[in-house]
């Protein structure tokens, strides 16, 4: 069967994190790995605005759409093109959205609806398709009648072993390559060794998504991927490389072994680093240049408030683990709406002094599905998904919302021009990456951009007060983060 997976486009707006990554659809090609029987063919709409002249000329049977939330109306509008370009075609959308609110999805031009992973689910629908069976027998589906009612298949796929999955079909996406980045880094192959999460931070959802499981791929695998890639730098995908420190002490060591010579980056929990700084110091005998560090906040009041379960003390002992063994430190931190003047300064102040040598900084956002959804839905002041980009606040807001962003871009606005300097010096970047990571920041400090796509002062139409959509109230548990990991 002729099988296209379709990565959607993106609210193409002044603001987002489209301008400081733009990575790779890294699960279609797992997803494609899984087909070797099926001709698969992989459009990034991000890139590649080619959708009718690709239905015509590849004239698919079966069209996967993936998405995550603030990609829900992208992902509505593929699948609506496909029907009225050939009815007949099967169309299947998953992703982590379509498993927390699958109803979002219960549309004519749906015909089923992939919860979970979908490295069984998929390559079982296709083969149910090829024989005429039908979707009614595929575990983890929910799929259109002939009534037009959305039916969920009540059995459970089997858990996937990744250690047995193939390696991702990245030849699909090969004229898309040179524009992939990650930061500085272009272009960037982004690899995945993990899946799951052991923690339950408040506005994350990764656990819940895969039910609680937790699974690693073995250090040979891990190398067989790495030694696969052909680009000079890799990002690690997993939302905690360090989940086990001998996993990753082995996979180091075996790097080394193999002479692969790449440039790293990877996310990492500061507790984990703390724990094994071992680790951070083998790593970068092997490449690794930066480190995407969850710091979320610089107290311990904080951290409590998002159920991190690690501490200030922990975030600072990172902080100097990273410094010492000479990686960039990229600090992730989570910006609450209720916060005052006073809180933004002492997080200006705090990432001053700490050494940092960038910083992300995000809105708090109660992402559809995650503990804190359900916790903050009533004052929700939106249901559009463009707006749940972690760069908007779709929260009330304490301060005047014009002076709220005004405070937040503040903090993109003030970089740490002296570590970008050292850096270069020292050769760890270039002028060129430099430039990059100075567009980005100059990108995101423009307070005047964020008001463009905000629930109150754009007056969107979905704006409400203190009631959450339908669909949303209709949520069945799961979580989304937007980590890319699945499809």
């Amino acid at each position: 069967m002729r099988i296209l997976l379709v990565q959607p486009g993106f609210h193409r707006g002044n603001i987002g994190f489209h301008v400081a990554a733009q990575t790779e659809p890294l699960a279609l090609e797992m997803l494609a790995a899984t087909l070797p029987d099926d001709e698969v063919a992989i459009l990034d709409l991000r890139l590649d605005a080619e959708l009718p002249e690709v239905l015509e000329r590849f004239v698919p049977d079966v069209v996967a759409v993936t998405a995550l939330t603030t990609e829900v109306y992208a992902a509505q509008a593929v699948l609506r093109t496909v029907k009225a370009h050939a009815a007949d075609v099967f169309t299947v959308l998953g992703g982590h959205h379509a498993t927390l609110i699958p109803a979002d999805f219960h549309l004519d031009c749906v015909d089923a609806i992939c919860l979970g992973e979908g490295d069984y689910v998929l390559p079982a629908l296709v083969e149910a398709l090829r024989t005429g069976e039908g979707p009614a027998g595929v575990a983890g589906l929910v799929w259109r009648d002939r009534d037009g009612q959305f039916v969920r298949n009540l059995h459970a796929p089997p858990e996937v072993n990744i250690d047995r999955l193939p390696l991702p079909r990245r030849d699909l996406v090969l004229r898309y390559r040179p524009e992939y980045f990650f930061l500085y880094f272009q272009p960037d192959t982004s690899v995945v060794t993990g899946r799951g999460c052991p923690f339950r931070c408040n506005f994350c959802s990764v656990a819940e998504f895969y039910g609680g499981r937790t699974s690693q791929m073995c250090p040979e695998r891990v190398v067989e991927e790495v030694g696969a890639v052909d680009t000079a730098h890799i990002t690690f995908m997993d939302d905690n490389f360090l989940m086990g420190h001998r996993r990753a002490l082995d996979v180091a060591q075996r790097i080394k072994a193999e002479g692969i010579a790449r440039r790293y980056s990877m996310q990492c929990r500061s507790d984990s680093i703390v724990r094994h700084p071992e680790v951070m110091e083998q790593w970068a005998e092997i490449g690794l240049h930066g480190v995407l560090l969850g710091l979320e906040g610089a107290s311990d009041a904080m951290l409590a408030s998002l159920d991190k379960k690690s501490t200030a003390r922990a975030n600072d002992e990172a902080i100097h683990v990273l410094r010492a063994n000479g990686i960039i430190i990229w600090g992730a931190f989570i910006i609450d709406p209720a916060w005052t003047a006073q809180d933004f300064k002492l997080l200006e102040d705090y990432v001053m002094r700490s050494g940092i040598t960038h910083a992300q900084f995000t809105v708090l956002t109660p992402l559809p599905g995650t503990r804190l959804y359900r916790e903050r839905r009533d004052q929700l002041l939106t249901d559009d998904y463009t707006c749940y980009d972690a760069l908007h606040s779709v929260l009330p807001t304490r301060l005047p919302r014009e002076e709220f962003y005004r405070r937040f871009a503040a903090l993109y606005a003030k970089p740490n021009v002296q570590a970008s300097y050292d850096l270069i010096c020292d050769g760890r970047i270039t002028i060129g990456e430099f430039k990059r990571g100075h567009k980005i920041l100059q990108s995101l400090g423009q307070w005047e951009n964020y008001t463009e796509n905000d629930p109150i002062l754009r007056g969107h139409s979905g704006v409400r007060a203190a009631k959450a959509a339908p669909a949303l109230h209709a949520l069945s548990g799961f979580g989304e983060r937007n980590s890319g990991v699945r499809a």
